[in-house]
């Protein structure tokens, strides 16, 4: 563009095979290379208006597939539902192909009060942890069983209770208001 030369695109050479095909001739005379210039000069702007609706038709087409296919899921996990945890600590990993994206399965145990999730291994051992709803995706095993949270961790519903209110307790003296007297 500084020298004078407009740059050579893709979409330039196909739209000007597209707005018309050669003709069958071996050689034009100088009017048959007029007339023909002529018809493609004719065809153009409706050429152009025929490449711009296909173009928006197939934009509108992806769109609708996106919207199809893409969307967003919010998994409300019952007790004793199998879920397998995002591992995120492998995204900042170089060698993160040959690692496992995801851990489990591990049984939910409760969902808290800010939407966090306690889990436990199948093993009973329950984790410290809270995991985020956007980590956990179902785990679908091969027959359908539910497992009943009782059995897996030993721990009774006002134990997990316990567990919550301490958890609670500990972050309030953990994280004092600097606001309060």
């Amino acid at each position: 563009m500084t020298h004078g030369i407009e740059p050579l695109f893709p979409f330039d050479i196909t739209e000007v095979t597209f707005l018309l095909p050669l003709p069958d001739q071996d050689t034009f005379s100088s009017t048959d290379l007029i007339t023909w210039r002529a018809r493609q000069l004719q065809k153009r702007m409706d050429n152009l208006e025929l490449i711009e609706e296909k173009v928006l038709k197939a934009r509108y087409k992806s769109i609708k597939h996106f919207e199809a296919n893409h969307k967003i899921t919010n998994f409300d996990f019952a007790p004793g539902s199998l879920v397998l945890v995002w591992n995120s600590q492998i995204k900042a990993e170089l060698n993160r192909k040959t690692k496992p994206r995801y851990l489990g399965p591990m049984v939910v145990l409760r969902r808290t009060i800010g939407g966090s999730y306690r889990l436990a291994e199948l093993d009973g051992a329950v984790s410290t942890l809270h995991y985020a709803a956007f980590l956990l995706v179902p785990y679908h095993p091969r027959n359908k069983m539910c497992v009943p949270v009782t059995t897996i961790t030993g721990l009774g519903d006002e134990e997990l209770d316990r567990l919550n209110q301490d958890e609670i307790e500990d972050a309030q003296d953990e994280d004092p208001d600097p606001h309060t007297p």
